[in-house]
Formats: C-alpha cells, sequence, structure tokens
C-alpha cells in the first residue's frame, strides 16, 4: 500500500513527540526507525524534505540525551537495528539532503527554460500589440499599476470580488507622454510583469490573497474588467478645450438675470444657447467614442486572458513547464556520455570540464574556479548563474543555464527554421492528402512504410484501399496521412537505406513517376534545409497574425487567416472555415497551399501536384 509522503511525516512527528513527553510510541521505538528509514531512503520534494529535516533534527537532539543507565528503558527485541541507524545516520542524511538539493536546482533550471521561451513567445507576440491602438498594452499598463496599488492596502488579502477596488490610475491615452507603448522591448518587459504576477498570485508568499491556483487567470480578468468599468478609467475629455456644458448652462442662466438692455441680453442668450448646443453635441460624440473605447477594452481584457492562458502553465493556464532531465550519471573520467542518445535534443550535467555533440553540434564546457563558459563551434561564451546564454549554430540556438553546480544544456530551433521545417514537411502532406490517381501517394506511403518492416502484399494497396479517403474530412485525412508519415520517419532511423526501397514499391504498385516525386520531396523533408526561396519552391509568403485578418492569394483563390481570442482559423468564400494548429494544407485542384504557424508567424508556399 502506499502512502502519501507528508502523512508519513506527520506520523514520524507525532512518534517523536510521544519519546519527547517521556511515553512509548506505538509499535515501540523500532516502529520510528523504520519509519525513519523509510523516509530517508525516499526522494522527498523540497517542502516536505525540509520537514522531514525539521522533526529528524528532533530525534537525533532526543538520541544524544536520553539518559544512560539503569533509568533507561528497556530495549526492544530491535534494538541492534536502532544502533546501526545512528551509525548510518549521517551518511543517510546526506543523501537525503543531496536528493532534495538537486531537485531543487532542476526545478529552478525548468523556471529559467520557461522564462527564456516566454521571453522569446513574447517578442513575437508584441510585434502585433505594438501597432494600432495598442489597446492590450495600455491595459496591461493599468493593471499593473493599479494591481500594485491595490496590493499594498489592507482590503486585498479577501477581496475576491474586489467590490472595494478603489481606481488608481486611469487607462492612459494613445499620446501619454509619459507611456511609451510602441516599443517592442518596452512591451515585452511590460508582459512579462503581467506574467511574473500570474505566476506569483496564489504562492502563499508574494500576495497575501489565498488563491487556489486555477483561479488565477480569472481573478486577473475580472480586475481588467474592474478598471474598464469604473468611469475614471476612460475620463470623457474636455471638447477643445473650450468651456463644458455645465459651465454654458451657469453662463446662460447668468445671461438671463443681466442688466443689459433687452436686445443685447437676447443677442447674448443666442449665442449662449448655440454654444450650449455645440458642446452638448461634441460632448455626446466624445462619449460615444470612450464608449466604443470601453468595448474595445473589454476586448482586449479577453485576449489578455486568453494571452495568459495560453503561456501560463498548468494548473494556472494550459502550458507546460519545461522538462529538465537528471544529470547525466558519473563515473571516474566525468559524465557517461555514451549514453547521451544521438539525437538528444537536450542534457544536464555536474559543472565540470565535458565535450560533447548533440544532433552535429560541438559543445565544449569550461570550468576556471568560479567562472564558467561553454564553447558553441569555435566561439567562447562566458555562462552566468541566472542568465540564459542563447548562441546561434547553423539552424539550431543553443540554450545554457547554470544553477549552483549543475549546467542545463538544450538545442531550439532559430526562427524561421522551425517555419522551414513545417514548410517541408508540408510539401510531404500536400502529396500525400491530393486525390490524383485514387490518393495515389498516400497508398505509396502506406505501402512504403509497411515494406520498411518486411515483405509486402501489394496487391492491400490498391484503388480500392483508397475508397474511404474521400469520405474523410481535410483535416482528418491530414492528420492521418501526418501521423502515418511520422511512422515512416521512425522506421527509416532504424533502417538505414531504407529510401531505396521506395522504387520497388513505386514500381510494384505501377506508379514509378509518383514513386520519383514522393521520394523528392520524402528526402527534402528528412534532411531538413535552411530556410530559403530556393529550398521551400515556389512562391514563400511571411506574414504576422493579429486582429485584423491576414489574406493569403494563391491563384484566384483568396484565404483569410483570423485570429480569435484561443485560435486561429483560415477560411475561403463559400468554405468552412478550419482551425489552424502549427500545419494546414488547403487543397487546390492541381495541389495545396501549405500554411505553417509559429506563434504569431505565418509562412505560407504553394505547392504543385500534378
Amino acid at each position: 500500500m502506499n502512502f502519501d509522503p507528508s502523512d508519513l511525516i506527520e506520523l514520524y512527528a507525532y512518534k517523536v513527540d510521544d519519546l519527547a513527553a517521556g511515553r512509548e510510541p506505538r509499535g515501540g521505538r523500532g516502529s520510528v526507525l523504520r519509519l525513519r528509514r523509510s523516509l530517508l531512503e525516499a526522494r522527498l520534494p523540497g517542502p516536505l524534505a525540509k520537514r522531514f529535516r525539521e522533526v529528524d533534527r528532533r530525534w537525533r537532539e532526543l538520541q544524544g540525551t536520553e539518559p544512560a543507565g539503569p533509568t533507561a528503558p528497556e530495549p526492544e527485541p530491535e534494538a541492534p537495528q536502532l544502533d546501526l541507524g545512528i551509525v548510518d545516520l549521517p551518511l543517510e542524511e546526506e543523501a537525503v539532503e543531496g536528493a532534495a538539493s538537486v531537485q531543487g536546482t532542476l526545478q529552478a533550471l525548468a523556471e529559467d527554460v520557461y522564462w527564456a521561451s516566454l521571453q522569446r513567445d513574447l517578442k513575437r507576440l508584441v510585434r502585433s500589440l505594438v501597432s494600432g491602438q495598442r489597446y492590450e498594452l495600455r491595459l496591461a499598463y493599468a493593471f499593473l499599476q493599479n494591481f500594485e496599488a491595490y496590493a499594498a492596502q489592507p482590503d486585498f488579502a479577501r477581496d475576491f470580488n474586489l467590490s472595494k477596488f478603489q481606481l488608481a490610475e486611469p487607462i492612459p491615452t494613445l499620446s501619454d507622454p509619459l507611456v511609451t507603448l510602441d516599443d517592442d522591448e518596452v512591451a515585452s518587459a511590460l508582459m512579462r510583469e503581467v506574467f511574473q504576477i500570474g505566476l506569483r498570485l496564489g504562492d502563499g508568499r508574494t500576495y497575501p490573497l489565498p488563491l487556489p491556483p486555477e483561479g488565477v487567470i480569472p481573478y486577473i480578468r475580472r480586475f481588467l474588467r474592474r478598471i474598464i468599468e469604473t468611469p475614471q478609467a476612460l475620463p470623457v475629455p474636455n471638447p477643445g478645450g473650450g468651456p463644458s456644458t455645465e459651465e454654458l448652462r451657469a453662463a446662460l442662466d447668468e445671461a438671463r438675470r443681466s442688466a443689459l438692455t433687452a436686445h443685447e441680453r437676447e443677442q447674448l442668450v443666442r449665442d449662449l444657447q448655440e454654444k450650449l448646443r455645440e458642446a452638448a453635441a461634441q460632448e455626446r460624440r466624445l462619449r460615444m467614442v470612450a464608449e466604443e473605447d470601453r468595448r474595445r477594452f473589454m476586448a482586449a481584457a479577453e485576449r489578455l486572458s486568453a494571452i495568459l492562458r495560453r503561456y501560463l502553465p498548468t494548473p494556472r493556464g494550459e502550458a507546460t513547464m519545461p522538462v529538465v532531465p537528471e544529470p547525466m550519471a558519473e563515473s571516474e573520467a566525468g559524465p557517461k556520455l555514451n549514453e547521451l542518445p544521438r539525437d538528444a535534443a537536450m542534457v544536464t550535467l555536474r559543472r565540470a570540464p565535458t565535450r560533447l555533440v548533440m544532433a552535429g553540434v560541438p559543445l565544449t564546457l569550461g570550468v576556471a574556479g568560479e567562472h564558467t563558459q561553454i564553447t558553441v563551434g569555435n566561439v567562447d561564451h562566458a555562462l552566468q548563474e541566472g542568465e540564459p546564454l542563447r548562441a546561434p549554430y547553423e539552424n539550431w540556438e543553443v540554450w545554457a543555464f547554470l544553477r549552483d553546480d549543475y549546467v542545463h544544456i538544450r538545442l531550439e530551433m532559430r526562427e524561421g527554421a522551425q517555419l522551414s521545417a513545417l514548410l517541408s514537411e508540408g510539401r510531404v502532406l500536400a502529396h500525400l492528402v491530393h486525390p490524383h490517381r485514387d490518393y495515389a501517394y498516400l497508398r505509396l506511403l502506406r505501402a512504403f512504410s509497411a515494406r520498411l518492416k518486411g515483405p509486402v502484399n501489394y496487391e492491400e494497396y490498391g484503388v480500392e484501399s483508397a475508397e474511404k479517403f474521400p469520405e474523410a474530412s481535410h483535416d482528418t485525412l491530414e492528420a492521418f496521412a501526418r501521423k502515418g508519415l511520422r511512422v515512416v520517419k521512425e522506421r527509416l532511423q532504424r533502417t538505414p537505406g531504407g529510401l531505396k526501397l521506395m522504387r520497388e514499391v513505386a514500381t510494384s504498385l505501377g506508379m514509378e513517376s509518383e514513386g520519383q516525386k514522393l521520394l523528392r520531396v520524402l528526402s527534402d523533408w528528412l534532411n531538413f534545409r535552411p530556410p530559403t526561396r530556393e529550398t521551400m519552391g515556389g512562391d514563400l509568403g511571411v506574414s504576422t497574425v493579429s486582429g485584423e485578418p491576414v489574406n493569403i492569394q494563391a491563384g484566384n483563390l483568396v484565404l483569410s487567416v483570423r485570429q480569435t481570442d484561443e485560435a486561429v482559423y483560415v477560411g475561403a468564400a463559400g468554405a468552412v472555415p478550419r482551425k489552424l494548429g502549427d500545419l494546414m494544407i488547403w487543397p487546390l485542384d492541381d495541389g495545396a497551399v501549405v500554411i505553417a504557424r509559429e506563434g504569431v508567424r505565418l509562412a505560407h508556399t504553394q505547392v504543385k501536384v500534378v
């Protein structure tokens, strides 16, 4: 039976309390020793390890102050185990503390990777936020100012519904000289602060509000809406700097009571009434503009909430914390690099001089006293704790992080390289999902996949095998073909020279020309080449998803890419919009349009199949 470690620690604490009070614990001292040994051997997370050390310190103090001689209690039959436990105590305690320390370091490294990834994503995201009226950034700025001001108030700790919230600063205007939001770096730093609040809310340390992690985004959304709903957040400006309607009404009343002649008074009243009508009309227009702004800010609040939901890690949002592998096992000669897979994209090492190659990238870790450096290719880079390193190398970007005595290295595709890889994969998919000759390319791929495993009965991949393909939706067929493509890639990795079997498969199915085309695009995808117009083929287009629709021209067809709060959709006249993930194939009569997406960046190319 498995027990929760926190319950075992509390049970251990109760038994130590009994010993401290002079009572015999239930099960005898042997049960205390067995429980303690189990906890020493367990890999406890940081908070539980700290709690265990506190209780265990009391246990050791009791062992050191326990009276000896005739007054000592009779030992249990398992007393020899007690002596062994005391002898092994320092080594076991060091093992527990060491394991907890390593886990804490890995957690800190995972957080470093998360923030580095978020910073990269925010740089892409803010490109669409700094244009136009910048509703999201202006609202984010107002949120930061008002949240920090309200967090210092005594009502903050229990005001979940923000019923006692008072506006500290309005939403800045677009032309506010004190708030510069048209710079990418400023906008990225602003959004990072919003994410920092999202991660700290509910942690029980930074802010006194006892909020569950799942309630962080709903709370921030309420806060944003509460700011917008406050009348002072969007004050109606004074039109043209002239007198207000209240001032004109007061002047009109005074004119009617003035001692002027009847003719002069009548003329003055007419002039003031005309000015009052103009000022009232202008104020109505400004109020309508302010109300429209309020609606737009409400929509911006929903978009900000969607951004937080997408990038905050679970359980706060939908993102996942990056995985940092356990440190590599070591021998007397250093880390056992022979255990590192050839295609590994990440590794964690103890801070020591090391040479390794990851996915063809030569890396050298150098250590000199307190100084650490990493050599990528032939370029040296200093590595500082808490400061992520990003070093480009061909199509890769080498990320390195230092915490305590451990270094974490991972390979990330450079910006544009991921889109290039997706477009290359999309060129293969464009052939697979095209109905040319009863889905000849998809039948070829399925037969080729089976041939990589062994002998094949090619009659099973005739025209009859494609009868259900036309009945499937585009998205379903695309997912089916993409899954088959990944299976082929895995089997080719286990079968060197397996591409040569494509000629046999194509000849057996009577599709030699289709086999040559499929082999060419398949080789391009497997070999992966940098993103250039020459390697992509056809017309390559790049754009950015924003609040406004993006049009993609493909001959006489115009595709419209629209972003909603939580998804991106692609549509055309007379067609049902389709949800865009990272890759989509939009069919044409003689080929397809391949659309790749990485964050807010889009790339598309037209592929000719027949």
